[in-house]
């Protein structure tokens, strides 16, 4: 593991939301929720989809981002930073508990991310001191301090094998 980590300050967990890893809600297996490009904000209007490769699950969700009028609330609301995936509300794949906390990933790129921030013993931020949306800035006090890294760590190790 590197000593370093200066990634985790400059990505959003917005670009961490693709291809997420859910718990089906017909067999319980894994499952995929493919977000057709949201994690770029390549397009104003995207087509979600969950699929499950167990049981062949497969539920659609339009969602629509540009609103005509800003205070109108239309659609389904997004919950991002929750143990859930942001569309679909489903439980994520890749969670578990650590000390009446729940640690969680939308997926293996996610995953690795905060596999190397944890690991890190020198966190920089080169100029991205006021970034408070990046993965970094927003990750909690119980995930971060080192006397739970060795901890973190070995619950990382044990959630890729889920896989």
């Amino acid at each position: 593991m590197p000593l370093r980590s200066k990634e985790s300050y400059h990505i959003e967990i917005y670009e961490m939301a693709r291809d997420i890893w859910v718990e089906c809600p017909n067999c319980g297996g894994k499952a995929i929720v493919d977000t057709d490009g949201f994690h770029a904000l390549e397009k104003s209007s995207y087509t979600i989809r969950l699929t499950c490769g167990n049981c062949g699950y497969n539920k659609y969700l339009d969602q629509v981002i540009a609103r005509k009028d800003p205070r109108q609330k239309k659609g389904k609301v997004l919950v991002f930073g929750a143990p859930i995936d942001p569309f679909f509300h489903l439980p994520l794949w890749l969670q578990a508990e650590f000390e009446g906390n729940i640690f969680w990933a939308y997926q293996m790129d996610h995953l690795k991310l905060l596999e190397t921030h944890v690991a890190a013993k020198l966190r920089e931020r080169n100029q991205q001191l006021f970034n408070v949306k990046s993965i970094g800035a927003r990750l909690p006090r119980w995930m971060t301090t080192a006397k739970n890294r060795d901890e973190i760590l070995k619950l990382i190790r044990k959630l890729k094998t889920k896989i």
